[in-house]
């Protein structure tokens, strides 16, 4: 499974490489270096700009001003101590199709972006959700800071099985019911629910202060219509309904058209909401997805 993946040497590795690159890009955008943590300080050293008049003295780089003559500011920001929730969609659309293996290249891009953010001292935890009857239910793991607890999440990512309807508005009202501090929600899912539930979902995070991240995952197979033709029996999997269907090519590209249909929904909501969507289709593009998708997520700073 692919989920696996994202506890070996190697992918953390190549996570590390990653982030170091978007940092030094980031910078030479920029045209200013960025420094390390300050030690004592519990402030971060952000960034150097040029004197302007009325700034406060007392940030004046004067190791610069007594090498170059320049007048030079330091600016700061606040150390910053972020409660991270990554919410996986374990209902039971995201085992299916198996080939696609959607559920774990979800739990391998939240586990890969717990292990950034706990290299960034940010608080974070997983938390699985799908429906119940009455309600949500919503599996979580603790809170976890140091990279060197990342290996303790592996026994609960192991431990997830998907099942039942989603959910997802059911679980954000009963997460915000544990009433943690604001800080940033990445949902990761198919995100297969009518379009008013997911932006109530998406509305209510934001309304409770929560910066919010939505990561589509669907397979390879799912998104593309990529079905060898023929006559099917088709259950679904989160309701139990089953329907007979002729695969051809004019299913195909219905299937196509829809998946096409639901991402512009979703990314207009989120592009009208400040939130950053990112698209993650076909667990084999894992690496790929992350090249391409992690710098706007905004997760490394």
């Amino acid at each position: 499974m692919i989920e696996e993946r994202a506890f070996e040497p190697d992918f953390l590795r190549r996570l590390d490489r990653l982030v170091l690159a978007i940092k030094r890009a980031r910078t030479v955008r920029a045209g200013q270096r960025t420094i390390g943590r300050e030690q004592g300080r519990g402030i971060e050293i952000e960034n150097f700009r040029e004197y302007s008049e009325g700034d406060d003295l007392r940030f004046l780089d004067w190791n610069t001003y007594a090498r170059l003559d320049n007048l030079t500011m330091r600016t700061y920001r606040a150390e910053r101590q972020v409660e991270i929730t990554m919410m996986i969609d374990a209902s039971a659309s995201m085992r299916v199709p198996g080939r696609d293996d959607k559920f774990g290249l979800a739990r391998a891009l939240a586990c890969a972006l717990a292990y950034i953010a706990m290299a960034e001292n940010d608080s974070v935890r997983l938390v699985a959700f799908n429906a119940a009857p009455g309600g949500a239910r919503i599996i979580a793991s603790p809170f976890y800071r140091r990279r060197e607890q990342f290996l303790e999440l592996r026994p609960f990512v192991r431990g997830l099985e998907c099942s039942g309807p989603t959910g997802l508005g059911a679980a954000v009202h009963e997460l915000l019911q544990q009433r943690r501090p604001r800080g940033l929600v990445v949902v990761i899912g198919d995100f297969l629910v009518s379009q008013p539930e997911f932006e109530d979902a998406i509305a209510t995070l934001l309304a409770a202060g929560n910066e919010v991240r939505a990561i589509h995952v669907m397979g390879a197979i799912e998104s593309s219509g990529d079905y060898a033709p023929g006559m099917y029996r088709v259950r679904d999997a989160e309701t139990g309904e089953l329907a007979e269907v002729v695969f051809g090519p004019e299913l195909a590209a219905s299937c196509h058209r829809k998946v096409d249909e639901l991402v512009a929904r979703i990314r207009d909501f989120c592009s009208g909401r400040g939130v950053v969507y990112s698209q993650a289709f076909g667990a084999r593009n894992l690496d790929s997805i992350l090249e391409g998708e992690l710098p706007k997520l905004a997760m490394v700073r």
